[in-house]
């Protein structure tokens, strides 16, 4: 990240400091961490002010951290176990009383600590959401990394669809989709791949088995690549052959509610309306008992599920530069399931699907 772009995401921060009578806050996040700096290791510190950005770090790390974070001033720690003890350190340094942490990261223990080491003169103050707030909207250069998350994903997808065949396992289609990430010029998957054949395909989160995919399977397949720290996330459900009636009476019900939900995001709508509109759309075709119970869709950035959700309980207001995803579904349990999944940005116009794999549906006939 270049500093500019740093200190720029500082600057809202520290509105939201200021508003909540804050003069520090202790960012402990990774992706939060690397959101702010750019730094992308897997331990650092942040402690910012309205006047400084400090980030701590051990030994490992000292070299990394002055190449991607070089907006903010670098406090060495000697080793991983004495980093935490710097927080409190630097808090005193630089005169702050009143001191926001992550409640959502921060363990208890790790609080205690904390606590012990700033004594009373110091107020910590759990905050929730401040800086994920500010991810949720995407800036020019995020968006760009999320497309070639997504075009490397559906590349992938594409080259392996044509291998999907009878005597293939579950775990097979997984391992060919994430060598090929890789291949494409991925940091490898965003999460582990699912794939669900036949019967288990009424299982949204399935790990992938030596389950063999025979002739007439319908399989869901939910993949993404992760590119310079951006993920992607989609889903396809494709029939190894040719569809039965229930099959296809299924995948139609799935593409519709997703075609009416997807019209439906743009800017001003709550997210809330989005997850009915599929959610009726679903149960009006298939029944209350085969609708999906998940959350129509969430965000995706530098985490493959970010603020805001899709979903009953989020009334989050759509805008201009979110990135979310859209995926409705149907599952049967004895019988299997149907899901689809493409990444959605929302622009000042409506929206763009930045996911491209294929939406062939049936393979092998």
């Amino acid at each position: 990240m270049r500093a500019a772009e740093s200190t720029h995401r500082l600057e809202p921060l520290r509105q939201r400091l200021q508003e909540r009578d804050l003069d520090a806050i202790v960012v402990s996040a990774p992706a939060n961490v690397r959101y702010l700096s750019g730094f992308s290791g897997s331990l650092g510190f942040l402690v910012v002010t309205a006047a400084s950005a400090e980030i701590l770090g051990d030994s490992r790390y000292w070299i990394q951290m002055a190449e991607e974070a070089p907006a903010y001033t670098l406090v060495r720690a000697g080793q991983s176990t004495r980093l935490f003890d710097l927080v409190p350190e630097r808090l005193r340094a630089l005169g702050a009383r009143r001191v926001g942490f992550e409640a959502q990261h921060l363990t208890v223990a790790a609080y205690d600590r904390l606590h012990l080491g700033v004594g009373d003169g110091i107020d910590l103050r759990p905050t929730s959401g401040l800086i994920e707030e500010l991810r949720m909207r995407k800036s020019p250069d995020e968006v760009e990394l999320l497309r070639a998350a997504a075009d490397i994903s559906s590349r992938a997808f594409d080259r392996v669809l044509k291998a999907i065949r009878p005597g293939l396992r579950e775990r097979d289609v997984a391992f060919l989709l994430e060598q090929t990430f890789r291949e494409l010029g991925a940091d490898g998957p965003a999460f582990d791949t699912i794939v669900a054949a036949g019967e288990r395909a009424a299982l949204p989160h399935a790990h992938p088995t030596d389950r063999t995919i025979v002739q007439g399977d319908m399989v869901v397949i939910d993949f993404g690549a992760s590119a310079a720290g951006y993920c992607a996330d989609i889903t396809r459900t494709v029939v190894v052959g040719s569809a039965s009636p229930d099959q296809r009476r299924a995948l139609e019900t799935v593409r519709a509610a997703q075609q009416q939900s997807v019209q439906a995001m743009k800017p001003g709508v709550a997210c809330a309306e989005i997850d009915r509109i599929a959610r009726d759309a679903v149960t009006a075709a298939a029944g209350a008992e085969a609708a999906f119970g998940h959350g129509l869709g969430h965000g995706v950035g530098l985490e493959v599920h970010e603020r805001p959700g899709l979903s009953a309980s989020d009334d989050t207001v759509l805008q201009p530069g979110m990135v979310i995803t859209n995926e409705p579904g149907v599952y049967i349990a004895g019988w299997g399931g149907v899901r689809l999944e493409d990444m959605v940005l929302i622009t000042a116009q409506g929206n763009e699907v930045i996911s491209s794999a294929s939406r062939m549906a049936e393979i092998g006939s």
